[in-house]
């Protein structure tokens, strides 16, 4: 089994990072699977390892990091502002654009529902969907309508946390139906929206490796 330095792992951290193509939903060669396998390929030769033990180590620091920041935020609910401290796990703060991508992400995605003036719940009905608007963003418009009609601050919060929570936990494969490993006796949870690698591009990969 490979052994992972602090040094090593912020190294690798830092590759990932540079590869948007890995983790970014929006950057254009997202679904590209040749441009992936290379990208992968080109972080496994910088730091010495396998493809695959560089991608079993990723999904267990992703895992870490969303447990570690979970118990973060749930803190920070609960505390007067700026008492709690961010965690001190040496990876938070290298893997914290995760995070910050994803709320970018859905805020992109979510209607500027602050400037309209909807219709109160009891009036709101699905078969007023109007054409060219899917059922995610009609959902995403209802979600909000009644977060704003929750008047306590504090509840409206605590639900908009654990709306993230889910939304987190699904993107990191939580709900997946997709079996899942636990390399470096972590529980890894695969991420259905993140393109893996097959066992098919792992032979070419190889091919490539001996090519070279």
């Amino acid at each position: 089994m490979a052994q992972w330095r602090q040094e090593t792992i912020l190294k690798l951290i830092s590759a990932y990072r540079a590869k948007r193509l890995l983790w970014d939903h929006n950057a254009p060669d997202f679904t590209d699977r040749s441009k992936r396998i290379y990208a992968w390929k080109e972080i496994a030769d910088e730091l010495g390892y396998d493809v695959m033990t560089v991608e079993r180590k990723l999904k267990s620091l992703k895992t870490h990091f969303m447990s570690v920041h979970k118990a973060y935020v749930k803190r920070r609910l609960k505390a007067d502002p700026g008492t709690v401290v961010k965690p001190k796990w040496f990876a938070y703060e290298a893997l914290s654009f995760l995070n910050k991508g994803r709320l970018m992400r859905l805020n992109r995605e979510m209607p500027n529902v602050e400037k309209q003036n909807p219709p109160p719940i009891s009036e709101w009905k699905p078969q007023e969907i109007s054409t060219g608007r899917d059922e995610f963003t009609v959902f995403a418009e209802h979600v909000a309508i009644r977060l704003k009609n929750i008047r306590d601050l504090r509840a409206r919060l605590v639900a908009q946390h654990q709306i993230n929570n889910i939304l987190f936990e699904a993107e990191m494969g939580k709900y997946s139906t997709q079996p899942s490993f636990a390399p470096d006796n972590t529980q890894i949870m695969e991420n259905p929206d993140e393109p893996s690698t097959s066992n098919e591009e792992k032979v070419i990969i190889n091919n490539i490796s001996q090519a070279i």
